[in-house]
């Protein structure tokens, strides 16, 4: 079986996110961790530690890639990326935060993120029942270029919310 481009494309853009995520704190207090079973849309998970301690705080992640440059919506402060239906049925459970992460492999500029199950929340579900692919409108402030810390705030947001409901 040949290598086809999207898969170059795919592990091109998780060694990126791993080496940006992993290298931000400079005593590794993120931690990049690749799921190696069949991963049902998600590709790895984030683990937030304090001070080398680890704090529960963890975030599965799926990401996509992509060799073009990502540009804004036309008059909107947003970039569009698709996913699977059943990915985003997958990301309605409100257990653990699932976040999408977007980036392109040809000039790397950080990575655009989104919670999943926030972008979902408002979608009309027969459109995810429906659909084999949901467009996520991602804000282009949601881009962890040169400061992760949003980023990692959404995740350590998430566990600081009472009952997690």
């Amino acid at each position: 079986m040949a290598r086809i481009s999207s898969h170059v494309i795919e592990t091109k853009t998780r060694d990126y996110i791993r080496s940006v995520i992993d290298n931000y704190y400079e005593n590794g207090d993120a931690l990049f961790r690749e799921l190696s079973e069949r991963d049902y849309g998600i590709d790895g998970l984030i683990e937030l530690f304090y001070e080398g301690d680890p704090t529960g705080q963890i975030a599965l992640v799926q990401i996509k890639g992509t060799s073009n440059t990502i540009q804004p919506l036309k008059n909107k402060d947003l970039v569009s990326c698709s996913i699977s239906s059943s990915n985003a049925k997958y990301a309605r459970q409100n257990n653990i935060p699932i976040f999408l992460l977007y980036a392109t492999i040809t000039k790397p500029c950080g990575f655009y993120y989104i919670d999943i199950n926030d972008a979902v929340n408002d979608m009309d579900y027969s459109k995810i029942a429906e659909q084999d692919t949901i467009t996520i409108h991602i804000p282009i402030e949601n881009n962890a270029l040169e400061d992760l810390e949003p980023f990692f705030e959404k995740i350590r947001n998430f566990y600081r919310r009472g009952d997690n409901q």
